[in-house]
């Protein structure tokens, strides 16, 4: 009885530690429902922009379901039946690796956006960063974590949306190309792929922690 009530615990501890976090993919059907404002635009920047951070999606759907895994593995008889401390520094390592993640994620969208301004204020010659900042929709992102506090990316969104200028189509063209974008693009996966695969290892490393130390085995 009280393995079965240790075990009713531990798994709904689990899922409290997912449902503690808002879903982070809620951002990105935020901007798919944005369609509309964005497909009337003229401003390539805001476009191009939206596409990258749309790339995004699938490795933050990676990361989540490895979490959702190892998390899960928490569940079993074998590493509940030695208590729950080891179970409970886990579920905590795990929550800071999926943070740390979150920043390594916004490192590499802040690296587009510093190629974007770059390039623009090479181009225009008159665009400071407050200019570039008031058009720019990956500022939202600038400073903030998926994965610690999307709900506060969301509202950045929703107030974006609401507030956002364009870019002349004088300007865009002469700076920007969809070309531009394509290679962005390819440098921001790389940089995505390099996060995932350290997130991928620490998980797995954690999972090891989990067999040998909470459950013991050899």
């Amino acid at each position: 009885m009280k393995l079965v009530l240790l075990s009713a615990v531990i798994l709904l501890a689990g899922n409290v530690a997912l449902a503690e976090r808002e879903d982070p993919l809620e951002i990105f059907a935020q901007l798919k429902r944005a369609t509309k404002l964005f497909s009337g635009a003229s401003d390539l920047l805001a476009t191009g922009q939206r596409e990258v951070l749309l790339t995004e999606e699938s490795y933050v759907q990676t990361a989540l379901n490895d979490e959702a895994e190892l998390l899960n593995q928490l569940t079993g008889s074998d590493v509940q039946r030695n208590g729950p401390q080891c179970v409970e520094f886990i579920r905590t390592n795990v929550n800071l690796l999926m943070s740390l993640a979150g920043i390594a994620y916004t490192n590499c969208l802040n690296e587009v956006d510093e190629a974007l301004f770059s390039k623009l204020s090479e181009t225009t010659q008159t665009q400071s960063r407050d200019q570039y900042d008031q058009l720019n929709l990956l500022a939202v992102f600038r400073g903030e974590n998926i994965f610690a506090d999307p709900a506060k990316i969301r509202q950045k969104l929703a107030n974006w949306q609401q507030t956002r200028t364009e870019l002349s189509p004088e300007v865009t063209t002469s700076a920007l190309t969809a070309a531009t974008f394509d290679e962005l693009k390819t440098a921001f996966r790389a940089c995505m792929a390099t996060a995932q695969s350290r997130l991928a290892d620490n998980l797995n490393f954690t999972a090891q922690q989990v067999r040998a130390i909470c459950a013991k085995q050899v």
